[in-house]
């Protein structure tokens, strides 16, 4: 039952007062058809309520400062016997003192079963139901702690893929930096320059937010300038990004190792000019983002999977959503097709 559906605290209340209610008047009724005393019926059915009442707060008590007296029922069951012993025994002498009558033993003895029935009623109701109360916040208790600590396994994968993913990309800026301090100096400072601000603006992510497509894509425009510092006029990227996709959201930096994959099967060991495409819409109430960009087969067979890059979005998705079908790789003609879906 969801907390939607649960009923209010003061909807509660009036379903036990009415309970009471209606049991307290049909106690009176059967005791009035029995002795045909209106006055008797009214004190007989007032002190038996009075009692399960209190007996069904000894029981409210008992499960509150002792929760593990309800998970056996061998104990529960004599618990409520002995219960409803007290009950009825205290009925005897607190009717016996307000009617002091020589036939009050017979007249006592006639209804004992009613009341024995009553208490145990009651007491078995009211026990069952706290019962089911405590079984249900034991239920709820393990699922949040269930949940919890999901929540802080998945957090944990994702900073620990973050920080795979960071490395990775900064150790090859690092040795296009290194490559070009001597034969290209400007270059080299531009590169850092770029890298810097890139770093800066990739530490200011929140793991646990996610961020507008329009600051990813911001972000990956960066990136790509520092690509295109190592790679020159061999490097081409157009955008097709639809404008009402920029303020969808997305899990941080999704989409640059993505691009960086792009980039190594595109450019590495090839000497011709490379265009990649990002494309970007709406489609089924997911944010479809495809990324495509040529490569060439014989000098990628070597390579082992479809990417470093990929193989951690992959894993990211799955530890986000719980699902494994959002990201699609498509290899056709020697144009490798890489489409990234983001739940909305």
């Amino acid at each position: 039952m969801t907390a939607e559906k649960l009923p209010s605290r003061m909807q509660l209340i009036i379903a036990l007062i009415a309970w009471f209610i209606i049991w307290w008047g049909l106690q009176c009724f059967v005791i009035f058809q029995i002795f045909n005393n209106l006055n008797f019926a009214f004190i007989d059915a007032s002190v038996s309520l009075a009692l399960i009442l209190t007996g069904v707060t000894i029981i409210f008590f008992v499960q509150k400062y002792s929760g593990s007296y309800f998970n056996n029922f061998g104990t529960r069951t004599i618990f409520v016997f002995i219960l409803i012993g007290g009950i009825v025994f205290s009925e005897r002498l607190i009717l016996n003192g307000v009617y002091e009558v020589s036939d009050f033993e017979a007249m006592f003895t006639k209804t004992i079963i009613i009341r024995i029935v009553v208490a145990f009623l009651q007491i078995s109701f009211f026990s069952v139901v706290l019962w089911s109360l405590y079984f249900i916040r034991q239920q709820s208790e393990r699922s949040d702690l269930k949940f919890d600590a999901e929540h802080t396994l998945r957090q944990a994968e994702l900073i620990k893929l973050r920080q795979q993913l960071q490395p990775h990309f900064l150790f090859n800026s690092l040795n296009s930096i290194n490559a070009l301090v001597v034969s290209e100096p400007q270059q080299a400072r531009k590169m850092i320059q770029n890298l810097s601000d890139f770093l800066r603006g990739t530490l200011k992510k929140d793991e646990n937010k996610n961020v507008p497509f329009s600051e990813e894509i911001n972000l990956l425009k960066l990136y790509l300038e520092i690509e295109k510092v190592r790679f020159g006029h061999r490097l081409t990227v157009n955008f097709n990004i639809n404008e009402d996709t920029l303020s969808l959201k997305l899990p941080a930096l999704m989409l640059q190792p993505v691009v960086e994959n792009a980039v190594k099967f595109g450019l590495y060991n090839v000497l011709d000019q490379v265009e990649i495409s990002v494309t970007a819409q709406i489609k089924n109430n997911l944010l479809a983002i495809v990324i495509t960009n040529p490569f060439d087969e014989s000098t990628s067979q070597s390579r082992k999977g479809e990417g470093f890059g990929l193989s951690l979005i992959q894993k990211r998705l799955q530890l986000i959503y719980h699902r494994t079908d959002l990201l699609v790789i498509e290899k056709n003609n020697s144009i490798f097709t890489t489409i990234i879906l983001i739940p909305q």
